[in-house]
């Protein structure tokens, strides 16, 4: 048999049905305050005859309406627009519920750095039968942001500390889906959608490599979807409840630590001698001593320089979003690389401390050299901490 010979028998007599609630239930819908609108939604995403896939366009409304009955915060984000088919539907979502839709791509097909690896067979030239103006003439622009570039590049033009309820990675490869889930995972809220297309389609191998990798080591499991590109969806979890305290004045070797307890995002497994952080930010949850009371923080760490990159700079910061505040600014060279660094942390009745790490460097050891197979994108690692009140 063939890749292209059909599974399916040739008398196919299953239904592609309407879920209920937009058809047969639509009155109730509407008078529960529905807000899918389904023959304006559906104008845009089936344009250009867009695989007639209505699986994947009634997934979207389903999760726009779970949105509003549980009422998440957050905005909604799209990597690998193409031609704006689903992101005319998150554009509408965040219309009605008054957030913003970013839609980050090149808008001009693949970029080459990124054909590599599992990809490097893709053909460069797909998806280049695009550009941003057509996408903003399917998709609009109120509430809607357009990021135009390679990611994870493009993602310094946006506010560093937004957080989000959907986001939809459809960009194929390896390198952009595993940048996006890095970048995107950390900053989603508790119950937030992150919809994968292609994990299960068998076209792409990168999209399931990168997901099944990335989430190995998470609370979080992939639930494969039954759209035409075989999309995988992914809520993220309420965080755990507080890890047991540290033991106070010793210190902890980082492979020690539990994860996702104290290693929370944008850590990578442990290794013999500690645990790398990777991505654009480490995330720390430290339970305090006792409430109320200053604490010091002491790291033993060291920064990822490869190569060309003999020098990296990371802020440290204290809090989630938008009561995040910057604590300290650490240096770190090749020849004053690994050193312990300490945080004052002030008094606050928190039951525990929130450190972020931020890299200003996105360190790849494979591309700073060619001896060094890593692939991973590494900013700072940790090797012991200590707390002290």
């Amino acid at each position: 048999m063939s890749n292209r010979d059909p599974l399916r028998p040739k008398n196919w007599s299953f239904r592609a049905d309407i879920p209920q609630r937009y058809n047969d239930n639509a009155r109730l819908y509407r008078e529960r305050g529905g807000q899918v609108q389904i023959e304006e939604d559906v104008k845009p995403f089936a344009a250009d005859n867009h695989f007639g896939d209505s699986s994947r366009f009634f997934f979207f409304c389903l999760m726009q309406d779970q949105i509003f009955k549980e009422r998440l915060k957050g905005d909604i984000a799209e990597l690998g627009v193409y031609k704006g088919m689903t992101a005319s539907v998150l554009a509408n979502i965040a219309r009605r519920a008054g957030r913003t839709a970013y839609l980050f791509d090149t808008f001009e097909g693949f970029d080459k750095k990124d054909l590599v690896g599992i990809d490097k067979d893709k053909r460069p030239e797909q998806f280049t039968d695009t550009s941003l103006e057509a996408v903003r003439n399917r998709v609009g622009t109120e509430n809607v942001r357009y990021v135009q570039g390679r990611f994870p590049e493009s993602a310094a033009q946006i506010p560093q500390d937004l957080r989000f309820c959907l986001v939809h990675i459809d960009c194929d490869l390896f390198e952009p889906i595993t940048a996006a889930l890095e970048y995107f995972y950390p900053r989603m809220v508790p119950g937030g959608f992150m919809v994968i297309h292609d994990y299960s389609s068998l076209a792409w191998n990168g999209a399931e490599r990168a997901v099944d990798a990335f989430f190995a080591d998470k609370l979080e499991f992939v639930i494969p979807l039954t759209d035409g590109g075989g999309s995988a969806v992914v809520r993220r979890a309420l965080p755990p409840e507080p890890a047991a305290p540290l033991p106070e004045k010793t210190w902890i070797k980082a492979n020690d630590l539990p994860a996702p307890d104290i290693l929370r995002a944008g850590w990578s497994k442990a290794e013999s001698w500690g645990v790398w952080g990777t991505g654009d930010c480490h995330t720390l949850t430290v339970p305090r001593p006792q409430p109320g009371v200053p604490v010091h923080v002491e790291l033993d760490c060291a920064a990822a320089l490869v190569g060309a990159i003999t020098e990296q700079t990371v802020d440290v910061t204290l809090g989630e979003g938008m009561r995040s505040r910057l604590l300290a600014t650490w240096h770190f060279t090749k020849a004053a690389n690994r050193a312990i660094r300490v945080l004052d942390i002030p008094a606050d009745e928190s039951a525990v401390m929130t450190i972020s790490l931020r890299p200003a460097k996105l360190v790849r050891p494979v591309d700073q050299d060619p001896a060094n197979s890593d692939s991973r994108i590494l900013g700072a690692g940790l090797h012991r901490i200590r707390v002290i009140s």
